[in-house]
C-alpha cells in the first residue's frame, strides 16, 4: 500500500535535476548536471595566497584545536611551512630558516603561549631580521597575555589563524630588559615571586586566574625592595619625591629611591594572567608604560590585586600608593637581587635598564586592536569596512538559508513534491527580494 505523499512522485532524474540546479543558483552556474560545484576553499584560493612560516610549540601542536586551525589554513590555500618546536634550539632553527629565506615567506606564525612568543621575537632581534619581518601569534599557552591585549581570541584558533593571514600588519615596538627582548612586559616584586610558585596543574585547570589565586595565598610573603630609579625628566607624582639632576648627552634624568613592592614595565597592557598592569600602553609609540607600587599594607593586598587585574587606577586608598610614568628608558637598582618575569623568561638581578626599539618588526592584528595602537585610523578604517561587508551579505545570506531549506525538503524524501519544493523556493526567494529591495 502506497503511503500518503503532497504530490506525484519525482524521478530521480528529475529530483537530481532539482539539487543541480539549486546548487548552480548559489555558486552562479548554468543549470545542468556537468557542472561542478566550486567550493568556497577553491575560490578564495583563487583570489591569493600567503607563504607561511609556521613555528608551532611541539606539544601544543597536537591539540583537536591547533588542528583545525591548521586545517582551515590548509583548505583556503596558503602554502604552510609547519616546524614543530622542543626546544630553544629549534626555535633558533625555524628564525634562522625565515631569516635565510626571507623572500620565500610572507608571515611567521608563532602558535605556542607567551614565553613561546617571546623566543621567536628574542631570535629576530638577536638575528637581526629586518625590520619588514611580519609575526603573527596563534595563542596556545595558558594565560595568552600578549594575544588578549591584541583581542585575538584563545577559545576560537581558526578566527584567531584568520587574523594571522587575513589582519592588519601594523608596526610595532620592542623592548628591552637588559638586553633581553619582550613585546609585552616586564614585571618584578611581589607578584613576580607569587608566579614562580604558580602550581603547573592549577594552570591547566584554571587557567590564568590561577597566577592571582597564589598571589592572594601568598599575601604573608609580602615584602618590599630598597630600590634606586633614573629616567629621563617627564610627569611625575608630586609624593613619589622625583628628583631632576642633570646627566649630559641624555638633558634632564630624573631618579628616585625609595621601597619596591610591584613592578611593571609594558610595551603592551596586561600580564599576569589578565592583571591589566600598563593599561595605557601603546605598542607603537616608542615608549615604556611604567607601573610601581610602593607599599601596601598586608591587608590591602586583595584590594590592590582587584584594582591592578581591572587596570583601575582611581582608587583613593591606593593612589598614594600605585604610581605611573611613560619614558623610552628606565634603570632599576635594588639592594639585593630583583626577579623579573620577562614574558615568561625568568631574569634576576640587582640592576636593570629597560630600554624601546621602535617600529623594529610587524605585526599581523585584528581591526579590534585599536586601542593598543597610538596610530589607530587603518584599524578603525578597516573595522568600519568589515561592518560594511558584514551587512552587505545579510540579504545574500538569508536567500542561502532559504536555498538551503529547499534542498533539505528536497533531500528528505523523493515523494516530496518537485513542484511543491520548486514553489516554496520561487515564492520565498520573491518574498526576500520584495522585502530588502528598499534597502537596495
Amino acid at each position: 500500500m502506497r503511503s500518503a505523499r503532497l504530490g506525484p512522485r519525482v524521478s530521480s532524474d528529475r529530483y537530481a535535476a532539482a539539487t543541480n540546479a539549486l546548487q548552480a543558483k548559489r555558486v552562479g552556474l548554468p543549470r545542468g548536471g556537468s557542472h561542478s560545484v566550486t567550493c568556497r576553499a577553491e575560490q578564495q584560493a583563487r583570489m591569493g595566497h600567503k607563504r607561511v612560516l609556521l613555528l608551532a610549540h611541539g606539544k601544543k601542536a597536537e591539540t583537536p584545536e591547533f588542528k583545525e586551525a591548521y586545517a582551515w589554513l590548509e583548505k583556503v590555500g596558503h602554502h604552510i611551512d609547519l616546524m614543530k618546536t622542543g626546544s630553544p634550539e629549534d626555535m633558533s632553527k625555524g628564525v634562522k630558516k625565515l631569516i635565510a629565506h626571507f623572500d620565500d615567506y610572507d608571515i611567521l606564525i608563532a602558535a605556542g603561549g607567551d614565553g613561546t612568543i617571546n623566543q621567536v621575537v628574542n631570535e629576530l632581534v638577536d638575528q637581526d631580521a629586518p625590520k619588514d619581518t611580519c609575526l603573527a601569534v596563534l595563542p596556545l599557552g595558558t594565560a595568552n597575555d600578549f594575544a588578549t591585549s591584541l583581542t585575538i581570541r584563545d577559545d576560537n584558533l581558526v578566527q584567531a589563524m584568520q587574523t594571522a593571514v587575513q589582519g592588519v600588519s601594523k608596526p610595532v615596538d620592542v623592548a628591552t630588559a637588559n638586553g633581553k627582548s619582550f613585546l609585552n612586559m616586564a614585571t618584578g616584586g611581589f607578584g613576580t615571586e607569587a608566579a614562580k610558585q604558580t602550581d603547573s596543574d592549577l594552570k591547566d585547570k584554571v587557567g590564568g586566574a590561577a597566577y592571582l589565586i597564589t598571589g592572594m595565598t601568598k599575601v604573608h610573603e609580602l615584602a618590599s625592595k630598597h630600590a634606586k630609579a633614573r629616567a629621563p625628566s617627564t610627569t611625575h607624582d608630586s609624593s613619589t619625591k622625583w628628583q631632576k639632576q642633570e646627566h649630559g648627552e641624555k638633558g634632564t634624568v630624573d631618579s628616585w629611591e625609595g621601597d619596591l613592592l610591584v613592578l611593571a614595565v609594558g610595551n603592551a597592557q596586561q600580564a599576569g594572567g589578565g592583571m591589566k598592569m600598563c593599561p595605557e600602553a601603546k605598542i607603537d609609540d616608542g615608549l615604556l608604560d611604567i607601573t610601581y607600587v610602593q607599599n601596601v599594607p598586608p591587608e590591602k593586598v586583595p584590594e590592590l590585586l582587584q584594582t591592578l587585574a581591572m587596570g583601575g587606577r582611581d582608587n583613593d586608598d591606593l593612589a598614594e600608593s600605585i604610581k605611573t610614568m611613560r619614558v623610552p628608558w628606565l634603570e632599576v637598582e635594588c639592594s639585593d637581587d630583583l626577579s623579573i618575569n620577562c614574558d615568561g623568561e625568568p631574569l634576576n638581578d640587582k640592576k636593570y635598564k629597560f630600554e624601546i626599539q621602535k617600529h623594529r618588526i610587524r605585526l599581523m592584528v585584528p581591526p579590534t586592536a585599536k586601542d593598543l595602537f597610538q596610530d589607530s585610523k587603518d584599524l578603525e578604517d578597516k573595522q568600519r569596512q568589515k561592518e560594511k561587508e558584514l551587512e552587505a551579505q545579510a540579504p545574500a545570506k538569508a536567500v542561502e538559508m532559504l536555498e538551503n531549506l529547499a534542498m533539505l525538503l528536497l533531500s528528505k524524501s523523493l515523494d516530496v513534491c518537485y513542484y511543491g519544493a520548486g514553489a516554496l523556493y520561487g515564492s520565498s526567494l520573491g518574498a526576500w527580494r520584495g522585502v530588502t529591495k528598499p534597502l537596495t
